[in-house]
């Protein structure tokens, strides 16, 4: 059974196993122990806090498939509350000249600070022999359903990065040919120690806008381009009604994505109902279901019935033993 549930300091065995194994794709966490054991503890913390606004928290959640952990992904909030997080931003310059009489207009690139608090979501990683099958939504979407269970701990706006694009020998054009010229640092190492604070590259970078149709072409074609695989992420932000806001990443160039979380489907659709355990009944139904305690919370994709009436699903007992829920629970259904 594959299944989505938050870390427990238990796992740093596992989750650092996978981390390090992950290669070039795991950008978004720490290499060392002593770090990963901080961003587990991390986590558990903020599950324990009696939160009634965000504040500089972090939700660190596992998949498991088969009571294996193949993939990692996060939630951080009040994010730029301290400090701007720091991007580029596409837009248009008219240059404009009286004496002659003429105007031109410019694609340019200029460097943008995110200034009001957000909630990321980040650390997006699953195992490439279990990319599919359902897997990856599930990953994702768990953080959603998570969201619905006490909005209150989370900012308003909702905030993803998406991997910018690399060639099929890893190459990231948009690092190599612009933003390498304003440090002096491996990509690697830069990208690692700006996965949560980013305002560093102010001091590297001029402000002043780059006209874009002065780069070389193969680095115009990718600015804002995903990495082809983060096109399924991508597709799956987009139908909870993410959208591009025309802010790109500083280091690989990939496009951002932000919503309103009060706006993402998978939050708005979220109803509590009773539990049941049956042995003989038609599932007739597939769908998330979570147990939405926040200590204790996991979720699966997997088949039910349902009363919507009496406010009853009907769940297997397999089912029931992997969420941690009785007859009688409450589960959330999505």
């Amino acid at each position: 059974m594959k299944l989505v549930r938050l870390v427990k300091s238990s796992d740093l065995k596992n989750v650092e196993h996978l981390i390090k194994n992950s290669g070039a794709g795991m950008t978004t966490m720490p290499k060392t122990s002593q770090e990963i054991k901080k961003r587990l503890l991390w986590s558990e913390r903020s599950q324990k806090k009696n939160i009634k606004k965000p504040n500089h928290d972090s939700y660190l959640f596992v998949l498991e498939d088969n009571n294996k952990i193949v993939g990692l992904s996060a939630i951080y909030t009040s994010v730029s509350k301290k400090k701007p997080s720091v991007f580029f931003k596409k837009s248009n310059l008219t240059l404009k000249s009286k004496s002659l009489n003429f105007g031109k207009d410019l694609d340019v690139l200029s460097m943008y600070l995110y200034k009001k608090p957000y909630t990321e979501l980040g650390t997006l990683f699953l195992k490439p022999d279990f990319r599919g099958k359902g897997r990856g939504s599930l990953l994702s979407y768990a953080r959603f359903i998570f969201m619905s269970l006490d909005q209150k701990r989370f900012d308003k706006t909702a905030f993803v990065e998406i991997r910018g694009f690399k060639n099929k020998q890893g190459e990231s054009y948009f690092w190599n040919l612009f933003s390498k010229t304003f440090f002096n640092l491996d990509f690697f190492d830069i990208d690692q120690i700006s996965y949560i604070d980013n305002h560093f590259v102010m001091e590297s970078i001029p402000s002043y806008p780059f006209i874009i149709e002065h780069m070389p072409q193969k680095l115009q074609r990718v600015i804002g381009k995903p990495h082809p695989n983060a096109l399924p992420a991508y597709s799956l932000l987009a139908k909870q009604n993410f959208e591009a806001n025309g802010l790109i990443d500083v280091l690989d160039g990939g496009p951002c994505l932000e919503t309103k979380i009060k706006n993402i489907p998978i939050v708005k659709s979220a109803k509590l109902y009773s539990v049941e355990i049956k042995r003989n009944i038609d599932l007739n139904f597939f769908g998330f279901i979570a147990n939405p305690s926040i200590k204790n919370f996991a979720v699966v994709r997997e088949n039910y019935a349902i009363n919507k009436d009496k406010k009853i699903i009907f769940i297997t007992i397999k089912v029931a033993n992997a969420l941690g829920l009785n007859s009688g629970s409450l589960a959330l259904v999505n």
